[in-house]
């Protein structure tokens, strides 16, 4: 489930067009940076997760670890994930759609697919689960077939990566490392998931070690999942300005080199990937929003609505509903660029209070039980923290503000509604959970 949730294929086909338009070949490094820092993060998230494994996942870590107001500004940006995530994957689909015929539109076929795929998750978790299963072997199977493709026919000198080049018009223009640090939030994005194997821990079974440990292995298999393809396809361009200036890169390279049919096969199983990802990241984000209710985030109608369970498919069916509904919204509003841009702010935004969490566990909690132990700590969290720091430099103002705003709404909530009445709303799993944060706050 939780190499599904960094969705790999849908990853590579729907945001690496994005890195490639922003950084052309220098996205090659702004990848291998990415994903190192994502390994990073993983260590960080795993070593915690250990520690708490319960649904709420990161939001619950960072409540446990650094306190009520950051950790209710830790399920602000999770819930704000939650619907926008979803909507940037969705609108593959209307990509992929209007490549097999230009008369479909592009934003009402996404948010479809986006209606659908919410019905699919109120199913049970273990029927999730095998849909997930399936969609995941098709991925691979597709993976395959573009690493193939791009390896078997290198049509690119190594120069490419030593001296980047930016599709500008019909013309290549060289880039710097600029343009790397631009990209890097929206790579770390594009690896993005792996926390799921905490979301979805109070659902499985094992040593809380284990749950550490699938954080990383995850990560690591979706990084690998990703990155072959996405450098076979670089050096596999035919026509490198056309190819870093696609939406559809991967699958017009195999149109180049094995005609349409082939093509219009390998956008079938994108679909499919695209799928696989909605409905993985709408089961983790639906238990999440689940997870606040539980937890009393909010007034008391809203969290007795939330906290619904099906009776007949176990699933929190009110919060996956309200979870696909708004991303089904979204795909109306919004378009892909936007889309993935705002949600790599909002991602490593919290990958920051990630790694503050696993430095002050650390250095305050000497004593506590770790299960898994990240190594080479404090190097892992201050390496994702100088990365995040550099990278949000090159955001725009727009996306910076946005989420500066939403988190300054969540403040003003949580001192206006949740701090007055602190034994009541917001409330940890345990009384000895309480009995700390009344005395860290």
């Amino acid at each position: 489930m939780a190499v599904s949730d960094i969705t790999p294929m849908a990853s590579l086909l729907i945001i690496a067009p994005v890195v490639l338009g922003l950084a052309g070949t220098a996205s090659f490094w702004a990848y291998l940076v990415g994903c190192f820092l994502a390994i990073c993060v993983a260590l960080c998230m795993g070593e915690l997760g250990s520690m708490y494994p319960v649904a709420g996942g990161l939001y619950s870590i960072v409540h446990r670890v650094l306190g009520r107001p950051l950790g209710f500004l830790a399920l602000i940006d999770y819930i704000a994930q939650g619907v926008f995530l979803p909507a940037s994957i969705a609108l593959g689909v209307g990509t992929y759609l209007h490549a097999l015929h230009d008369s479909i539109p592009i934003n009402l076929s996404s948010a479809i697919a986006m209606a659908v795929v919410t019905l699919l998750a109120v199913l049970r978790i273990h029927v999730g689960a095998v849909l997930v299963a399936v969609f995941l072997a098709i991925e691979v199977i597709v993976i395959g077939v573009l690493s193939v493709a791009g390896f078997l026919n290198w049509n690119q000198p190594l120069s490419i990566l030593f001296a980047p080049v930016i599709a500008d018009g019909a013309t290549l223009t060289s880039v710097g490392a600029g343009v790397v640090v631009a990209a890097l939030a929206i790579t770390m994005f594009s690896v993005n998931g792996y926390d799921s194997a905490i979301n979805f821990s109070e659902e499985t079974r094992g040593a809380p070690s284990n749950i550490g440990k699938a954080v990383v292995i995850a990560a690591a298999a979706g990084i690998v999942l990703e990155l072959v393809p996405f450098v076979g396809g670089l050096f596999g361009a035919q026509n490198l300005n056309a190819y870093l200036s696609s939406a559809t890169p991967l699958t017009d390279l195999v149109g180049t080199l094995w005609g349409d049919t082939a093509k219009n096969i390998i956008i079938v199983g994108a679909l499919f990937a695209v799928i696989n990802a909605i409905l993985a990241i709408t089961l983790q984000f639906s238990r999440i929003l689940w997870s606040s209710a539980r937890d009393k985030a909010w007034p008391t109608p809203v969290n007795h609505a939330l906290s619904r369970v099906h009776p007949t498919f176990r699933s929190p069916w009110v919060a996956t509903l309200l979870t696909g509904g708004v991303a089904t919204v979204l795909c109306f509003a919004s378009d892909l660029v936007t889309a993935v841009t705002f949600t790599a702010v909002l991602i490593i935004a919290l990958y920051g209070l990630v790694a503050v969490a696993a430095l002050v566990s650390r250095i305050r909690d000497k004593g506590a039980e770790r299960p898994s132990r990240m190594p080479l700590w404090p190097l892992p969290p201050v390496l994702v923290l100088v990365g995040i720091i550099i990278a949000i430099t090159q955001q725009t103002a727009r996306d910076i503000w946005i989420v500066a705003i939403l988190f300054a709404v969540g403040l003003v909530y949580y001192y206006v509604f949740l701090h007055r009445s602190r034994q009541e709303r917001w409330v940890p799993h345990t009384i000895a959970e309480e009995t700390i944060l009344e005395q860290r706050t």
